[in-house]
């Protein structure tokens, strides 16, 4: 069984990781799979961040791409 990742460490490690693949875009699996929680979780984090003004995102057909806003 897994550790919980509490919320706030999770925005970080998502802000850091869209950051590490800028200016490229990362999808919504690819944030989940990297850090080991579900893709509802990253999804949901993705929005909130999103929200926030912290990224930005767009679909490819069925994914969602994040990247960091200016």
């Amino acid at each position: 069984m897994s550790a919980k990742i509490p919320g706030r460490d999770i925005e970080r490690a998502i802000l850091q990781l869209v950051k590490e693949t800028s200016p490229r875009p990362i999808s919504t699996r690819d944030i989940s799979l990297q850090l080991k929680v579900a893709w509802h979780t990253a999804d949901r984090y993705c929005l909130k961040l999103q929200m926030q003004g912290k990224v930005g995102m767009y679909t490819i057909g069925k994914a969602t791409a994040w990247y960091l806003k200016k």
